[in-house]
C-alpha cells in the first residue's frame, strides 16, 4: 500500500526507530497524524502526489505527517496543517480522533511501518501554500487542493486513506449532533 511522500519524509524527524531488514531495506517505525480539512461545503483538502522512486504513479492523500520526539498529538496535528498548508489551527479546534491505525507502505526506497491517528477540523476555504515543506516533500509534490468529500469514490486517482470518505461523513455527522440548529444542518 503506497501513502502520502509527507510522511516519509517526516520520518527523518521523527523519534521512531529504524532498522533493516535481510533484503537491506530500511524499514522506519514511526507515529503520525493525519487530518482531515474541510470547507464550508464539505470539500477535503487533499495533497496530490507521488513517490519519487514511482514518479508515474501519483495520489491523493490527506494532510498530516510524522510526530516528534515529546509532542502531543493535538500539537502535531496543528503544526503539520501549518506546514503544508499555513493555516494556523488550534487544537481545540480538532475533532476527534477520528479514526486510529496501522499502515505498512514503500516511500523513498524505505518501508514504512507507521501507526496514524486522525483528527478532523473545519475551515473557510482558503488557497493553501506550503509554510515548511522539506524538499523531499517539494520533490514528490503535485499540488494542493480541494476535492469534492462526499465524491471521493469518482476521484480517478488513488486516494489515501482508502477509508476518507468515511471519515468525511463521521466529521459531519459529529458537527451535525453537536452543533445548534441551523438553516444548513437542519434541511
Amino acid at each position: 500500500m503506497t501513502t502520502p511522500a509527507d510522511d516519509a519524509a517526516d520520518a527523518d524527524h521523527a523519534a521512531d526507530a529504524v532498522e533493516v531488514d535481510a533484503d537491506d531495506v530500511e524499514i522506519v517505525h514511526r507515529r503520525a497524524v493525519r487530518v482531515v480539512l474541510l470547507d464550508e461545503r464539505d470539500h477535503v483538502l487533499m495533497i496530490h502526489g507521488y513517490d519519487p522512486r514511482n514518479p508515474l504513479e501519483t495520489y491523493w492523500y490527506s494532510l498530516g505527517g510524522g510526530v516528534e520526539e515529546g509532542e502531543d498529538v493535538r500539537e502535531a496535528a496543528v503544526r503539520e496543517v501549518w506546514e503544508e498548508t499555513g493555516l494556523r489551527l488550534d487544537p481545540a479546534e480538532l475533532v476527534g480522533p477520528l479514526r486510529e491505525d496501522f499502515v505498512v507502505f514503500p516511500f523513498d526506497g524505505r518501508q514504512i511501518h507507521q501507526r496514524q491517528v486522525f483528527f478532523g477540523a473545519r475551515t473557510t476555504r482558503f488557497e493553501a501554500a506550503p509554510a515548511a515543506f522539506e524538499e523531499l516533500e517539494e520533490l514528490s509534490t503535485i499540488t494542493i487542493d480541494w476535492l469534492p468529500g462526499r465524491a471521493l469514490g469518482q476521484v480517478a486517482e488513488t486516494v489515501f486513506p482508502e477509508f476518507l470518505a468515511e471519515l468525511v461523513e463521521d466529521l459531519v455527522a459529529r458537527e451535525a449532533a453537536t452543533s445548534a440548529p441551523t438553516s444548513q444542518n437542519w434541511l
